[in-house]
This record gives C-alpha cells, sequence and structure tokens, in this order.
C-alpha cells in the first residue's frame, strides 16, 4: 500500500523472475497435500511466480525490521491463519472461490505506516506501525487473516482477468491499487477516466471481500473475531479527525467507518459477543500500583484509588465489574451513586472507603463525585469511539 506507482507499473510490464533472498523477517508455511486440479495448480504456480518479482523488488525498495518479538509475533500467528486458510473453503464474495493453497511467507517492515499488504502467492508484509497499532493479538490476527485472504482468493489474478477487456496500460495499475490506494489514480489516468472508475470498483469488492473472507478465518481459529472490529473502529476514529476528501472514483477502499458498520452485522450475525474488553486496552478497565494504592483506570481515565489492606482485591473486583458493565455501552444515566457506592445498571460496580479518601486527601463524599464524573467521562469517550460503528 505504500509502494509507489511507479514499481507497481513496472511489476506487470516486466517478466523477469527472482527469488527472494531468505530474510529474518519472513518465513514459510508448509504446504499442506490438498488435490488441486492441474489448470488450477499452474494458475497458482504464475501467481507465485508474480509474488517472487514483486517480493524481490520490494527487498530493494523497502526496509525490514530488524525487531525480532514483531516478527515473531507476525510469523506465529501468520502460520495458524494460513493453515486455515490452506484447508479450508470459505464463502467468497468477489474473486477466486477454489482452495488455492500456497507456501505462505510473512515479513514486517520498518516504518510507523498503520498498514499492510498481500501479493500474489502469498507474500504479506505488515508494518510495525500497525503491529503498535494493535492492541492484542486478536486484533493483529484479523488484519493478517484480511491480507492472507486477499492471496487465498487470487484478488490480484481476478483483476487482471477481468482488465483484459481494457486498456492494456492498465495492468499496471491493478498492483498499484492494492498497493498505493492513495496514490493510485496518478497512475490511472493514463488509461482513460472510464477504466479509473471500474478498477476502484474492483478494489473496493476485493477489500470487502478480504473483510468477510478474514472474519471466516479467525471464525476457524483460537482468535477472538471481534478484534477485526475494534482495530476497524480505530480506524475509523483516527480517520474522523483526519481531513475529509471525497476521493469518488479514486476511492479504491472502503471507509473505515463503512467496514466496520459492516462488521458490526457480519458479527452479529455470528452471534460474537461484543465484549470489547477482551481484545483491547483502550477499552478495558485495568489496575496499575500508584503512589497512594492500587489505581483504577479505564483506557486513559483514571477512576479511582483503592487503598487500605484490600485494596488489590477490591480494585481487581471493580475493574471486572467495570468491564462487564462498560461492555454493554450504557448510558450515562446508567451510572449512578447512591451514598458511596456507584451502580452500573442497578449492579454494583464498587463502594468509596474512607481509606480511599483519607489516601487522597478527601471526603468520601468528594472522592465518590470525582470517581463518578471520572467515570462519566469514560462512558463519553467510549460512546463516540464505537459511534463510528453503530448501525442504524
Amino acid at each position: 500500500m505504500r509502494l509507489g506507482p511507479v514499481l507497481a507499473l513496472a511489476l506487470l510490464l516486466c517478466g523477469a523472475l527472482a527469488t527472494p533472498q531468505d530474510q529474518q523477517a519472513g518465513g514459510a508455511v508448509d504446504q499442506p497435500q490438498v488435490q488441486v486440479d492441474p489448470k488450477h495448480q499452474e494458475n497458482l504456480k504464475n501467481d507465485v511466480k508474480l509474488g517472487k518479482s514483486v517480493a524481490k523488488q520490494i527487498e530493494e525498495e523497502l526496509k525490514f525490521s530488524e525487531n525480532e518479538e514483531y516478527k515473531e509475533r507476525v510469523q506465529r500467528i501468520g502460520q495458524e491463519i494460513a493453515a486455515i486458510a490452506n484447508t479450508t473453503r470459505v464463502k467468497v464474495t468477489w474473486g477466486d472461490g477454489r482452495l488455492s493453497p500456497y507456501e505462505y511467507h510473512f515479513f514486517v517492515l520498518e516504518g510507523e505506516d498503520v498498514n499492510a499488504f498481500s501479493v500474489p502467492g502469498g507474500f504479506i508484509y505488515i508494518y510495525e506501525g500497525l503491529i503498535e497499532f494493535s492492541e492484542s493479538d486478536d486484533e493483529l490476527a484479523g488484519v493478517i487473516a484480511h491480507e492472507v485472504a486477499h492471496a487465498s482468493f487470487r484478488h490480484i489474478a481476478t483483476m487482471q482477468k477481468k482488465q483484459e477487456k481494457l486498456d492494456w496500460i492498465s495492468l499496471g495499475a491493478i498492483l498499484a491499487v492494492i498497493l498505493s490506494p492513495r496514490d493510485a489514480g496518478n497512475i490511472l489516468v493514463p488509461a482513460g477516466f472510464a477504466i479509473q472508475g471500474v478498477q476502484s470498483g474492483w478494489s473496493v469488492d476485493a477489500e470487502e471481500s478480504a473483510d468477510f473472507g478474514g472474519l471466516q478465518y479467525i471464525m476457524k481459529s483460537k482468535y477472538n473475531p471481534l478484534g477485526t472490529l475494534t482495530f476497524m473502529e480505530r480506524l475509523a476514529y483516527r480517520d474522523v479527525h483526519k481531513p475529509r476528501i471525497d476521493w469518488g472514483i479514486f476511492q479504491t477502499h472502503p471507509p473505515s467507518q463503512e467496514r466496520a458498520k459492516t462488521l458490526v452485522g457480519e458479527l452479529r450475525a455470528l452471534s460474537v459477543p461484543f465484549n470489547r474488553s477482551s481484545v483491547t486496552k483502550s477499552l478495558r478497565a485495568t489496575n496499575k500500583i500508584g503512589d497512594t494504592g492500587i489505581e483504577l483506570w479505564f483506557g486513559e481515565t483514571k477512576v479511582h484509588v483503592f487503598s487500605g489492606d484490600a485494596a488489590q482485591t477490591r480494585a481487581d473486583r471493580a475493574s471486572d465489574h467495570l468491564n462487564e458493565f462498560f461492555d454493554r455501552i450504557p448510558a450515562l444515566y446508567e451510572l449512578q451513586a447512591r451514598g458511596q457506592t456507584l451502580y452500573g445498571s442497578n449492579r454494583r460496580l464498587f463502594d468509596i472507603e474512607a481509606d480511599d479518601a483519607q489516601a487522597e486527601g478527601r471526603s468520601v463524599e468528594e472522592s465518590t463525585s470525582v470517581a463518578v464524573q471520572a467515570l462519566k467521562k469514560a462512558l463519553f469517550d467510549l460512546a463516540y469511539r464505537v459511534a463510528v460503528s453503530k448501525v442504524g
């Protein structure tokens, strides 16, 4: 996605085949013994040939990460998802619906980009910035599954086949669309205005197909599929703070907000529990050791400090209650204070005790008021963050 259109154009206009050097950043998943008809097997070999050519140029233009932890994490998760993709038929809304097993290779690239991309034949690239943006293995697995679906559904091959009816110069633009979505328009211009719209439509179809395909792979894995949604929600939340641009026919990816809404519907249809606290850090109540006791936080908001002999036990119980309460995305009126006890939907969340107030130099009433205001702030922020995926 970050590659320039010049490189992308060259990929399909040259026929050179080069095998990428073995790198610590990547690894392969052994191809399982799956029966594939000879004609389809030849298609897969051609995918790998093209993929190796692309991988060679990526190796020359981009820098691979030296972070061993990141590489191990991507490799471990990638192997698990690839094994599912290589042996499991899923519903394909756009692309090649046949089982297409590859020897998958996973690489980590240097850079702060919250980005990833897939090239034909099972070569998957993840930027360091995306790994850092992910708040759990569940979220990272959702992204990797999406990229594996691009390869498994042979989206580049599908685009090539469909574009045969169009101007030949648009060939190079196909990979530019996948690898450089925001720059793709620059290379599509020579092919004609009509071609721009058609290819942009193909790319949107491919992204939606990969979203759904990746979700199906995750459902068959050990990872929580909700991570796919929470990752997309944070992308959408980030996007709403950027300048809004109407890309029109140059739009190659559905907006994150629309993708998040679609995922909500799909997760509901699959009866997936919406327990966001289990797959994120920013939407989870946690405890930290502070100067005056055990601090209770929700995301970046400090809610209360528990002091006294039972501080840790009380804090642990409170964080569990808060996560259960917040996972429901409650309304502000469902939070109430009765005396020195805080309730959520008429269920006790936690008590404010004299030791807590004394350690903070406040009265019990003041500590209760501070905790209520902090929780209201956290609730408001939570509602705003998930509103991007609200359906209806």
